[in-house]
């Protein structure tokens, strides 16, 4: 019975189009990431890449945890487990590429 929950409050989560709120540790999560990815000069390939899974971005969450044993060499447990849950807002789709404009524009 809780697994049926959580797919449920899932989907609801999936198709939720309200205002998203992020403390400040979840903004420094994706400074971390857009510095990430800056640094290793892939900010026009990760902007294309996020451009075009924007209306996919949900299911690109879910991707995440599929990966998570190969991905987690560059975060720690915790912090990829939460990117994959802030990722999941449609908004902070946004929000990472500025980060990664503006921090690639320097």
């Amino acid at each position: 019975m809780v697994e049926i929950r959580k797919i449920i409050d899932g989907f609801k989560h999936a198709f939720a189009t309200e205002g998203v709120k992020l403390a400040d540790n979840d903004i420094d999560l994706i400074r971390k990431l857009a510095d990430y990815v800056v640094r290793r000069n892939m900010s026009v390939p990760a902007i294309m890449f996020l451009e075009s899974v924007r209306p996919l971005n949900f299911i690109s969450s879910q991707a995440m945890i599929f990966f998570k044993p190969i991905l987690t060499n560059f975060f720690s447990r915790d912090e990829y487990d939460k990117l994959a849950i802030i990722l999941e807002k449609r908004e902070v789709v946004d929000l990472l590429i500025n980060e990664i404009e503006k921090k690639s524009s320097k």
